[in-house]
């Protein structure tokens, strides 16, 4: 159990605010092994750390972050909705200059473009603690293309079928959602050459069934309960 690779899921996100830098420092103090956090592009091609295509939810204002320049979205709370008044939606370059040092950085690609997302990560020389990951297999192929050497990741809810597909285009990790796995399942695909990242168990009892599956990496948003496991 103590190789499991600990992700704090959208920074330390079941305490404080997703996806904000308070998040991210929160999650680097308690001792984790990655962060994971959302990327779209804004309307002046900036790349945003945000799980939402609008700043609807996690924040108090309204609209869709591709139609709006960042200039304006900054303006806006990310973290009142919380009780952490203050936070906004951070800048992907903000991040890296912030924690990028401190702590390796999974990255999962909603919506942007993939060559200015790699010229930010070659630019800030963060390709060797950076994990590239999306729903997207275009976007993963894309950046097996520009970023060969960089780890790169199928996000899913269910247990994908095209593993020889994925192989293919030197896609070797998985980050399957939780409830979907069990022992054998997470057994046959390591087995296949598949390293597995599975999301997002949060309850202790959720975790404890996580860690009975074999999986090596957890992304959870309570990865202080998954300490305290892994310590017992």
């Amino acid at each position: 159990m103590g190789n499991i690779i600990i992700v704090a899921h959208r920074g330390f996100s079941g305490v404080y605010p997703e996806n904000t830098l308070l998040a991210f420092e929160k999650a680097v103090e308690l001792g984790v092994d990655f962060v994971e956090l959302d990327v779209h592009q804004t309307k002046d091609k900036e790349i945003v750390v945000c799980h939402d295509e609008t700043i609807d939810r996690t924040t108090d204002g309204k609209g869709l972050i591709k139609e709006m320049p960042y200039e304006e979205i900054k303006r806006y709370d990310a973290g009142k909705w919380k009780g952490y008044p203050g936070e906004k939606i951070p800048l992907l370059k903000e991040v890296f200059q912030k924690v990028g040092d401190k702590v390796k950085i999974l990255i999962e690609i909603k919506e942007c473009d993939i060559a200015a997302l790699v010229d930010l990560i070659e630019k800030h020389k963060i390709g060797k603690r950076v994990i590239l990951g999306s729903f997207n297999l275009e976007y993963m192929k894309e950046v097996r293309k520009l970023l060969p050497d960089v780890c790169t990741a199928l996000i899913s809810w269910d247990v994908p079928e095209n593993l020889d597909e994925l192989i293919r285009y030197g896609i070797r990790k998985l980050d399957v959602g939780f409830h979907p796995l069990n022992k054998e399942i997470v057994k046959e695909l390591v087995g296949y050459g598949f390293v597995l990242n599975t999301w997002t168990p949060d309850t202790e009892e959720e975790l404890k069934q996580a860690l009975s599956f074999g999986v090596q990496f957890i992304t959870t948003d309570r990865p202080d309960i998954l300490k305290k496991l892994l310590l017992t």
